[in-house]
């Protein structure tokens, strides 16, 4: 269930939400207009190294693609 940013245009209001599923309304916290945006979250925009599995150490190395693993031309 992850939470999303909201910018609400009817009263210049941001905040975050919960959001069970995409069919779940969602209105302003401060005003319940309905009038609102969905923003790109700052976390969601990944510069993760290759070499770890989350891209930031210290972490496990880097699952295997698929069942067989990568070729050595993709590593």
């Amino acid at each position: 269930m992850p939470i999303y940013e909201f910018h609400c245009q009817a009263c210049d209001c941001s905040f975050e939400t919960l959001v069970r599923n995409s069919s779940e309304k969602v209105t302003c916290k401060q005003c319940s207009s309905p009038n609102i945006k969905k923003l790109i979250s700052a976390h969601a925009i990944g510069s993760g190294i290759a070499e770890t599995a989350c891209g930031s150490a210290p972490c496990s190395p880097r699952p295997p693609c698929g069942a067989g693993g990568c070729p050595s031309s993709q590593l």
